[in-house]
C-alpha cells in the first residue's frame, strides 16, 4: 500500500509545525498543569493542585480520537475526592471554582476546561450532602460581578440532574457509581 503524497505533505507539515513551536502551544496538553497559583483561595488551590497530581494520560475526543494528553478523569476526581477528602463544607470553594472557570476566566485553555469539568465532577460526587451548603450571592465572602444567583442555580440543577439519574455514574443507585464500594474500593 503506497502512501497518499497528500498525507504525507500533511504529517510533514504537522511535524514542521511541532518542531518549530506548535510545542509551545500543545504543551498544556502533555503537562499536569492547571495553573493551580490562579485560584483565589488556598482551599481551592490544595483541591486544584490533587486533580493535577490525580490527572491521567487519555486520548481527547469521542467518535474521532484526538490527541493524547493529561485529563481530569473520572478516577481522577475519584481519588482526588477520597484522598483530600472533599467534605460539604467545600461546596461553595467548588461552586466559585466551577463557576469561574465556566463563565468569567480568561483562560479559554483546555486548562480551564479541566478544572470546570474536575470541579463539576467533586461537586456531583457531593450530591444530596452538598445541597445545603450552596452558596448564594449573599453568602459569597467576596462575589465576582458576573456570577449571580442564577448561574449558582444553574449548576446546583445540572448537579442534580447527574445524581439522580439512575444510569449516572454520580448516582449511588446505579450499578458503574464511582463510589461504589466506599473510598477504600477507589484505585
Amino acid at each position: 500500500m503506497r502512501a497518499n503524497p497528500a498525507s504525507s505533505a500533511t504529517l510533514c507539515l504537522l511535524t514542521l509545525a511541532l518542531v518549530s513551536g506548535g510545542t509551545h502551544a500543545a504543551a498544556p496538553l502533555w503537562q499536569r498543569d492547571l495553573k493551580c497559583t490562579s485560584e483565589k483561595s488556598e482551599r481551592a488551590r490544595v483541591i486544584c493542585r490533587a486533580m493535577e497530581k490525580e490527572m491521567q494520560w487519555a486520548g481527547t475526543g469521542h467518535a474521532m480520537p484526538g490527541l493524547p494528553s493529561f485529563q481530569v478523569t473520572f478516577n481522577t476526581v475519584a481519588r482526588v475526592f477520597c484522598r483530600l477528602p472533599i467534605r460539604p463544607e467545600d461546596t461553595p470553594t467548588l461552586v466559585e471554582m466551577g463557576l469561574w472557570h465556566r463563565y468569567a476566566a480568561t483562560d479559554s485553555s483546555l486548562r480551564a476546561a479541566q478544572r470546570s469539568r474536575g470541579t463539576t465532577f467533586l461537586l456531583a460526587l457531593l450530591g444530596d450532602a452538598g445541597h445545603a451548603h450552596y452558596p448564594t450571592m449573599d453568602t459569597l465572602q467576596k462575589p465576582q460581578a458576573w456570577m449571580t444567583d442564577r448561574e449558582i442555580e444553574s449548576l446546583r440543577r445540572e448537579i442534580t440532574d447527574m445524581t439522580d439519574h439512575p444510569a449516572s455514574l454520580f448516582s449511588p443507585r446505579s450499578p458503574e457509581y464511582l463510589l461504589k464500594g466506599g473510598c477504600q474500593s477507589v484505585p
